[in-house]
């Protein structure tokens, strides 16, 4: 589908954004927050799937705008071996750094979708409450991918969050990262 989109890298200077790139591990960049455009998963699956990944085998970067940078200072500091690029990438720089990148997780939001147009794993975190469900949303490619709950979601129509969506286990993701993280 990479192909069809035809999305390449904007072209600019990205010496300095390529210095971030570790090729002996798997450059994996967490997007937790999306403006409220879509449900999140929450900062404590994140901080658990942090937790769950090897540095020896994970280079982990959060991206962001500077707002929501100041919301994850906290996560940024439980783990200060991430890399925190919230508020430092411009667009341009985002897509450049995505396609650089390994792999993506994130909720339902525009770098999720990018980092699947340029044929870089993609893992959408979803809720199963139409019409915000994967079923419309999900990104497409050869490496994309999301986790939903299976059960109904109708109550947390009444919420700002998604228990069904913080309901899915970090461990679920941490595993399929394993193990397209072997393939690398």
């Amino acid at each position: 589908i990479s192909d069809l989109y035809n999305l390449k890298e904007p072209g600019i200077e990205t010496s300095y954004i390529r210095e971030l790139i570790d090729s002996s591990r798997f450059n994996l960049i967490l997007h937790p927050k999306s403006k409220g455009s879509a449900r999140e998963w929450g900062l404590e699956n994140y901080s658990k799937l942090i937790e769950t990944l090897s540095v020896d085998k994970f280079k982990i970067f959060v991206t962001g705008t500077a707002e929501e940078g100041e919301m994850l200072k906290g996560l940024m500091d439980q783990h200060n071996y991430i890399t925190d690029l919230t508020g430092k990438l411009s667009l341009a720089e985002l897509i450049s750094f995505i396609n650089l990148a390994d792999g993506l997780v994130a909720a339902s939001t525009g770098p999720l979708h990018i980092s699947s147009a340029l044929g870089k794993y993609a893992m959408g975190i979803y809720s199963p409450m139409r019409p915000i469900h994967p079923g419309r949303w999900a990104p497409i490619g050869k490496n994309a991918t999301f986790f939903v709950s299976e059960d109904a979601c109708e109550d947390c129509r009444k919420m700002d969050s998604c228990a069904c969506m913080i309901g899915i286990s970090p461990d679920v993701v941490t595993e399929y990262l394993l193990s397209i993280a072997s393939a690398k």
